[in-house]
């Protein structure tokens, strides 16, 4: 699956590195993949979901997976942070494939402090 997600970044960036790809545009901070089934794929959602995140898509590519059935999405944002963004599509029940950004990171101590928060909070 690594091996196709890199192929993917190479292929829609025109043979830049994901690096240079960032690298593209002031505007243009942060690259997210996200996988997601035909059948639920509307652009309305997504886009309301990006916006509600106080972002706004500067590029999209649709790539369609040999399957039929699947979708690619490759999103370009004006984030320099996509850590927010990622939480909620993750909420929505969106499968993020890969991410990159210019700044912060969403670690997996990060995500246990916030299990243990919200546990904690339930108590």
């Amino acid at each position: 699956m690594k091996d196709f997600i890199t192929h993917q970044i190479e292929k829609q960036s025109l043979s830049f590195t994901a690096e240079s790809f960032l690298g593209l545009s002031d505007t243009e901070n942060s690259l997210v993949l996200v996988e997601i089934p035909l059948a639920d794929y509307t652009l309305t959602e997504i886009a309301r979901i990006v916006e509600s995140n106080n972002a706004r898509v500067m590029n999209l590519f649709v790539l369609p997976v040999a399957d039929g059935n699947t979708l690619i999405l490759s999103i370009k944002l004006n984030l320099l942070d996509v850590s927010p963004l990622l939480m909620s599509l993750e909420r929505f029940n969106y499968k993020v494939l890969h991410y990159e950004m210019k700044e912060g990171s969403v670690t997996d101590t990060h995500k246990e402090r916030l299990d243990e928060l919200l546990y904690y909070l339930s108590m």
